[in-house]
């Protein structure tokens, strides 16, 4: 027989002290004068013989049961020899290690209480087992089989971490790692708060016979805040104009805040924000407008200040804003004087001109507006180089020659242009302007304003999709420019050639200009303003023309440091994160020692709700796969694996043992009177 807690069983010196009680304990006797003693002397030293074996009998039993209590607290247990003799374990641990487990406990964080219930499941098995310690990260080196040695010191070695995995997934690598083991008993053990957020996958068992032990922790339930997310509204950032960062709140919590307190810093600079009203239970979008004054890459922090549930209170953005706007002018044969006027009447425009005939499609990406003006056709191969350069943001502006027939097809096929038809040569007016489209909201201070419209002697009849918007149209109604979505940018399509004699639109500095401004930054935002953790586990960013790198390799300097692979593309690279990315906050991004960029890591927001499975649902979740374990309900986790699988614990034996030698004594002293 071997004991849990031999320290115990100091206690039972205490046992000396109803001894010694009893020992010296004489009852005195009342003196009466009686005239004969001798037969009364008989029955005194009788009946003090009886008391006294009664009252031996009820110290024993007194003695015995609170033996029986203390040898109970010590969990005394005996070897089962023929559980033993059976084959060698292989046991799988998941420990929690997201930050909602560290919420705090009766003890701690429940993230140091998951550790140490970990080192009690390993002292509950063999030094012959074998141990895989496993966490929401799933690296690699977590997939292979330790010593009690080694997993001790994984346990202890582990980090809490932003990674947040489903159930599903977890179970499903334990079993992948269990499965290769022959000739050994397989358990599974799962420690966590087991928030609802990461048990909305369906379980699917691979091996049924894998018994799944479920640890439940419970924290003390927090009020929570978080910036759910945030998001740069400007598809190009040009300095000296607005800028807009789009954030969206939200209270998770049962309490409203009065005034919560929201700032933001940009490049070291601190901004507050009023103090916001957030009820309970709801989210709030709003904006914040800034001018940058210098170009180049720029960081973003928005903080709020809310506790103690802290990992989502901070939300990083890295962007860049350039001093000028690539611009592309594709012409045939004549290049268009009045377009190249009106390209060079904005300051920040840097235009390139192009003849139709020799023109680089390499390099169709690094432009923000690409004006084709008047071309008589456009090959497959053409249309094919527009497509990928808009489906990277590159917005496209057509003016369509005269009489073109089906010299479009290719583009209507693979960027979805609107159909050119019925062209007739007749003078038509503008009537009107979409103000709702974006593109004029600050252009005009006064809507009815005296504003020349344009004018044309030629145009085709557009038949336009359901998805192409209206900008502006002729008195009739019939569209005169439309604005079709295209991958990350816009398509702008003219009904008339861009010919100021017979399109009056390029001679209109008052409409043209602003136009091809804000067509130039329009578009969705193609590029990523920040990634979240453990999601994005690669990552593309823009280059400059005629990168070249060093080595294929770029190194990441922030919160952390380390090396990882590239692949360049035009305008363009792509990078492998795999798992080494563990801390949020913005990163620069190096070629052995040029910066070439910088990106933002933002923790995952998937656990700012607090909210935790209770055991009915978890029961209902796993089935009757699972045995549920509440950690604050059994005194030694060790004992209590102990004695489900190769031990045989006696304390209950013990317990009932005391219960009836306390009931003996009350017998005792109910049933056996004194004369």
């Amino acid at each position: 027989m071997s004991i849990s807690f031999p320290a115990v069983l100091w206690a039972l010196s205490l046992l000396a002290i109803p001894i010694i009680i009893h020992l010296f304990y004489f009852r005195r006797y009342k003196q009466v004068l009686f005239t004969n003693v001798r037969f009364l002397k008989e029955l005194v030293e009788e009946t003090a013989h009886r008391n006294k074996l009664k009252n031996l009998l009820i110290l024993l039993a007194r003695i015995l049961a609170f033996a029986a209590l203390i040898l109970a607290f010590a969990q005394p247990f005996v070897n089962n020899h023929s559980l033993n003799t059976k084959r060698h374990r292989a046991i799988s641990i998941f420990i929690d290690n997201s930050w909602s487990m560290n919420l705090n406990a009766s003890e701690g964080s429940l993230f140091n209480k998951a550790k140490r219930a970990a080192l009690d499941i390993l002292n509950a098995f063999n030094d012959d087992d074998k141990f895989q310690i496993i966490s929401h990260e799933l690296s690699g080196r977590q997939s292979r089989m330790l010593t009690r040695q080694e997993a001790q010191a994984a346990i202890e070695e582990m980090q809490q971490s932003s990674a947040v995995n489903q159930l599903s997934k977890i179970i499903h690598r334990q079993e992948q790692t269990l499965e290769g083991l022959e000739g050994f008993e397989k358990e599974i053990f799962l420690i966590s708060d087991f928030q609802n957020s990461i048990l909305k996958d369906k379980i699917q068992y691979k091996d049924s016979t894998i018994n799944i032990n479920l640890l439940p922790l419970k924290g003390a339930v927090e009020d929570n805040i978080a910036i759910d997310s945030a998001f740069i509204l400007n598809p190009l950032i040009v300095t000296g104009q607005p800028c807009q960062v789009i954030y969206k709140l939200r209270n998770y919590g049962s309490a409203t805040s009065e005034d919560l307190k929201l700032s933001y810093n940009i490049d070291g600079q601190d901004y507050p924000v009023a103090g916001i009203h957030l009820a309970a239970g709801r989210s709030l979008e709003d904006t914040i407008s800034f001018n940058l004054k210098k170009s180049g890459v720029h960081k973003m922090i928005l903080k709020i200040a809310d506790y103690p549930v802290q990992f989502d209170d901070q939300y990083y953005l890295s962007f860049k804003s350039a001093e000028e706007v690539r611009v592309l002018l594709i012409y045939n044969k004549k290049p268009p004087l009045s377009l190249i006027q009106a390209l060079q009447a904005i300051p920040y425009f840097r235009t390139t001109q192009q003849e139709a005939g020799s023109l680089d499609y390499q390099s169709f990406a690094k432009y923000k507006l690409i004006v084709l003006a008047d071309l008589p056709s456009i090959s497959s191969g053409f249309a094919g180089e527009l497509g990928k350069a808009m489906s990277q943001g590159t917005n496209l502006f057509i003016f369509p020659a005269e009489q073109l027939n089906d010299a479009y097809s290719s583009l209507e096929s693979t960027i979805r242009l609107p159909q050119l038809s019925e062209f007739t040569k007749q003078k038509k007016e503008v009537g009107s302007i979409n103000y709702e489209s974006g593109l004029f909201d600050d252009v005009f201070t006064s809507r009815k304003g005296n504003i020349i419209l344009p004018f044309v002697l030629s145009s085709y009849s557009i038949k336009s999709h359901s998805f192409a918007e209206l900008i502006m149209t002729f008195r009739d109604g019939s569209p005169y420019l439309v604005r079709t979505p295209v991958g990350n940018a816009y398509l702008y399509l003219c009904a008339a050639s861009a010919d100021p004699d017979i399109n009056s639109l390029p001679r209109n500095a008052e409409i043209f200009i602003p136009l091809l401004f804000k067509a130039s930054l329009s578009g969705t935002n193609a590029s990523h303003n920040a990634y979240t953790l453990g999601r994005d586990l690669s990552i593309q960013q823009s280059t400059e023309d005629n990168v070249t790198l060093k080595d294929n390799t770029v190194r990441f300097k922030g919160p952390e440091e380390f090396i990882t692979s590239v692949r360049l593309s035009p305008g363009l690279m792509d990078i492998d994160l795999y798992d080494q990315m563990k801390k949020a906050g913005i990163y620069d991004i190096y070629n052995q020692d040029a910066l070439i960029g910088s990106a933002a890591f933002n923790e995952d927001r998937i656990e700012s709700q607090m909210n935790f499975t209770d055991k009915s649902v978890l029961t209902q979740y796993f089935g009757d796969k699972a045995v549920i374990t509440d950690p604050e309900l059994v005194g030694n986790l060790s004992a209590s694996i102990q004695d489900s699988k190769n031990q045989k614990s006696i304390w209950w034996y013990l317990i009932l043992a005391g219960i009836v030698f306390l009931l003996v004594e009350s017998l005792l002293i109910r049933y056996w009177k004194n004369n």
